[in-house]
C-alpha cells in the first residue's frame, strides 16, 4: 500500500489495481482461524488508504495540471511558435488558478462535473494497458526533449539560406539590380 501512495503519476486506476491484486494473495495465502480479523484489518485499511489516496490524488493531479498549462505556454512560445497553443495554455492555467481563489479552495473543484472528465482522461491516459505512464513519463520526456532540441537547433541549419528578414550581405536588393548609393 506504501508504493501505491507514492506513484509519481497518480492513478485510481492503478491503485485499485494493487490492492485487488494484494486482497487476491491475502485470500490465497492466508489460512487459519485468525483470517476473519485480519480481512476486517483489512478492510479498515483500505478505507483508510483510499481516503488518503483520493486526498492527495486530486492535489497532485491539479498540480500536474498547473505543471502541464505552464509547459504548453513555453512550448507554445518558444518551440511550436503556435499562438492557439499558447493561448489555450494561458487560458487553462488562468482557470486553475483563478478558480481556486474565487471559490475558496481546489477542493470545491473536485465536485464539478468537468473536474470529473479531466479525471476519467487522465486516467485513460496515465494507466492504459499498452503504456504504463508511471514508469515511462521520465524517459518519454528525456526523449521529446531531445527531439525539441533537435529540431529547433541542428534541424534548423537547412533553412538558413532562406532568411525572413532581409540582410545587407546582398540577399535584399532593389528591383533594377542596381547597389544602392547610400
Amino acid at each position: 500500500m506504501d508504493h501505491l501512495q507514492a506513484l509519481k503519476l497518480p492513478s485510481m486506476a492503478k491503485f485499485n489495481a494493487g490492492f485487488l491484486r494484494c486482497n487476491q494473495s491475502f485470500e490465497m495465502e492466508c489460512v487459519g482461524p485468525a483470517k476473519g480479523s485480519y480481512e476486517h484489518r483489512m478492510s479498515k485499511m483500505l478505507a483508510r488508504s483510499r481516503a488518503l489516496f483520493i486526498r492527495e490524488y486530486n492535489n497532485k493531479l491539479f498540480n500536474w495540471l498547473v505543471i502541464f498549462s505552464l509547459t504548453m505556454v513555453v512550448i507554445g512560445r518558444f518551440v511550436v511558435k503556435l499562438l492557439l497553443l499558447e493561448a489555450a495554455a494561458w487560458v487553462m492555467f488562468i482557470f486553475l488558478e483563478t478558480y481556486t481563489r474565487l471559490f475558496w479552495s481546489s477542493e470545491s473543484l473536485y465536485y464539478n462535473p468537468v473536474w470529473h472528465a479531466i479525471v476519467s482522461s487522465w486516467e485513460a491516459i496515465v494507466y492504459s494497458p499498452v503504456l504504463d505512464l508511471d514508469r515511462w513519463a521520465i524517459p518519454i520526456v528525456v526523449m521529446m526533449s531531445f527531439l525539441a532540441v533537435y529540431w529547433r537547433c541542428i534541424g534548423a541549419r537547412g533553412r538558413i539560406g532562406r532568411s525572413v528578414l532581409p540582410l545587407y550581405n546582398g540577399s535584399f536588393r532593389s528591383s533594377s539590380g542596381r547597389p544602392r548609393t547610400d
